[in-house]
């Protein structure tokens, strides 16, 4: 992390007055180059290191890396070209075929000369891809706090380049998974963009169909609701809702927030009572369940959603039942 702030504040000199969607030329070899290139390949090993790691831990990361990630982002909208096709492709427009630096894999070799030139291009491209794929929900917040120009400039460039790569290989991934679960099937439609999860269990029967947004994962991803047997309409959307805010605020992918939506709806039916101020028995951010219990109604609340509840109406009682909280 003391390479990344170093050479973060050394980026931000070389790139001032630059402004985002515009390109940065950097000559090849020259001082400038070497702290962007070592800038870039910081972030790409450690975009490594978090996809490798438990999702617990990645929740603490994700928070820790918030304020860089932003800046980074900045910058590789300064570095990454107006049109990424890859070397020899020329400047056509981008058709199925064409090969950009988002669907071609980077090699760098300490002695290669040619194409050295598109080397820091590239590498913006890839360390981006790997951002927004293991950082997804982190992307969006960033995406959604820019001015009306920068927003427009990423979400034209990523819709074009990136979102179809990525939403490509998300729905891949479904179909190449092989995790398998108890009482849950996951099946997708790659031309759709669409994943469905059926759940069933007993009496219990629930489909959601869960669609990712042209411009993947910058819009929200949507859940729909397919059908469902025994189970009562609030609940239904409760769960749907669940699901929803654990695709969009999770930064992992659609398989992480699947089993993580459905160890949630395993605990209700082992009889944990969901949290009465986030209407979910699992956390959201920290995955814990609801052990704060008010000594009046004996509801159990999540640690943090209760922090959150005291903070923002200035008062200790209790959410339900307006005793004081002990």
């Amino acid at each position: 992390m003391t390479l990344l702030s170093t050479c973060e504040e050394l980026c931000e000199s070389i790139m001032v007055g630059v402004c985002v969607g515009e390109f940065a030329v950097v000559q090849p070899l020259s001082v400038e180059y070497s702290c962007i290139l070592a800038y870039l390949l910081a972030w790409k090993l450690l975009l490594s290191f978090f996809k490798a790691s438990p999702s617990h831990l990645r929740v603490q990361y994700s928070l820790y890396l918030k304020k860089s990630l932003h800046k980074l982002l900045l910058h590789l909208f300064r570095l990454m070209p107006e049109n990424p096709a890859y070397v020899g492709q020329g400047a056509e427009p981008v058709s199925k075929e064409t090969k950009t630096f988002f669907t071609e894999s980077l090699s760098l070799d300490v002695n290669k000369s040619s194409g050295i030139q598109y080397e820091l291009s590239h590498l913006a491209c890839c360390v981006y891809y790997s951002a927004v794929q293991d950082l997804p929900a982190m992307v969006r917040l960033w995406w959604t706090s820019q001015e009306k120009r920068v927003s427009h400039t990423v979400d034209k460039f990523t819709g074009r380049y990136v979102s179809p790569v990525l939403s490509a290989q998300e729905i891949s991934s479904v179909h190449a998974s092989t995790q398998t679960f108890d009482s849950m099937t996951v099946k997708a439609r790659s031309a759709a963009r669409e994943v469905i999860a059926t759940y069933s269990v007993d009496d219990i029967f629930i489909e959601l169909v869960i669609q990712l947004p042209q411009n993947y994962p910058l819009g929200s991803i949507t859940v729909e609701s397919g059908r469902r047997v025994g189970v009562a309409v609030q609940q239904w959307r409760n769960w749907m809702l669940q699901l929803s805010t654990y695709l969009t605020h999770q930064n992992g992918s659609i398989m992480e927030g699947l089993v993580l939506w459905k160890n949630n709806v395993d605990k209700r039916f082992e009889g944990v009572e969901d949290c009465m101020i986030c209407f979910s028995v699992i956390h959201g951010s920290n995955y814990s369940l609801p052990k704060k219990a008010c000594r009046t109604c004996k509801k159990k609340f999540h640690s943090a959603c209760l922090y959150k509840w005291f903070t923002s109406s200035n008062k200790s009682t209790c959410p339900l039942c307006r005793e004081t909280f002990f």
